[in-house]
C-alpha cells in the first residue's frame, strides 16, 4: 500500500510538469477547412495623474522637481527716473533673457486648470519705501519654438493683488480640451517707471516683497 501511494504522488507531480498554468489556451482536434480556436489575452495601462507647472526655468514634466528661482532685476536708468519710459528687464533676468520667461502648464486629470499669482505686499527697501506691483506690467506672447502636443500662445497673466498686504492675484482659467490642458507661452516683465520713488533695492528677497507666488490648481 505504501508503495502504491508513492506511485500516485509520483505520478501526480508528473502530470503537474507536463501541464504547466497557461493565460489561456484551447485545443481542436479538426483538420477540416475553417476549423479555428481561440485565447485571450487582457491589458491595462495604468495613466498617473499630473499637474504641471513651469514658470521660467524647469525641468520635463515627469522629471525631478527645479528648484531654481529666475530673478528679475531692472536698473533705472538716472535720466528717466519717475518720467514713464519703461524700463527692461536686465539681459540675465528670466530663463529666457531680458525680462522674458517660459510658461508652461500640464493637466491630464480631466479639468480645467486655474492659474494665480500671489505676492505679499509691495516691494520695500528695508528703509519703509515702496513701489506699487502696478508699476511692473507683463506681456503675454508666444514662445519663439513651440513643444509637440502643446498650444504655444499668449497666456494671460493672473493680475497682481495690488492691495497693501498683497495676498492671491486675478485667476486665468486654462480650460481642459479632451480632458487635458497643455498650454506654453512666455511673460515679459516690464517696470513702468512712472514715479520718482528714493534711492534703493526695491524687492530682491521674499523679506522686502520681491517674489512672486504662481499656482496652477485642478478645478
Amino acid at each position: 500500500m505504501l508503495q502504491l501511494w508513492r506511485w500516485l504522488v509520483m505520478a501526480a507531480g508528473s502530470i503537474l510538469l507536463l501541464n504547466p498554468c497557461w493565460a489561456e489556451s484551447n485545443y481542436l482536434a479538426s483538420n477540416a477547412a475553417g476549423a479555428s480556436v481561440s485565447a485571450r489575452l487582457d491589458f491595462s495601462i495604468v495613466i498617473p495623474s499630473v499637474l504641471y507647472l513651469r514658470i521660467g526655468t524647469g525641468n520635463a514634466i515627469g522629471a525631478a522637481n527645479n528648484s531654481t528661482v529666475n530673478g528679475m532685476a531692472f536698473n533705472v536708468p538716472a535720466n528717466i527716473i519717475g518720467n514713464g519710459t519703461d524700463v527692461a528687464a536686465t539681459a540675465g533676468s528670466g530663463d529666457l533673457g531680458t525680462g522674458a520667461v517660459t510658461v508652461r502648464v500640464f493637466s491630464n486629470v480631466g479639468g480645467s486648470v486655474s492659474l494665480n499669482s500671489a505676492v505679499t505686499g509691495a516691494l520695500g527697501d528695508g528703509a519703509g519705501h515702496s513701489i506699487a506691483w502696478s508699476e511692473i506690467t507683463v506681456t503675454e506672447a508666444a514662445l519663439a519654438s513651440g513643444t509637440t502636443g502643446f498650444t504655444n500662445a499668449a497666456i494671460t497673466h493672473p493680475a497682481f493683488n495690488t492691495g497693501a498686504g498683497g495676498g492671491n492675484g486675478t485667476a486665468t482659467t486654462l480650460t481642459a480640451t479632451s480632458g487635458m490642458v497643455r498650454r506654453e507661452g512666455q511673460w515679459t516683465y516690464t517696470y513702468s517707471n512712472t514715479n520718482v520713488v528714493p534711492a534703493g533695492t526695491y524687492g530682491g528677497t521674499p523679506a522686502r516683497n520681491g517674489r512672486i507666488t504662481y499656482t496652477a490648481a485642478q478645478l
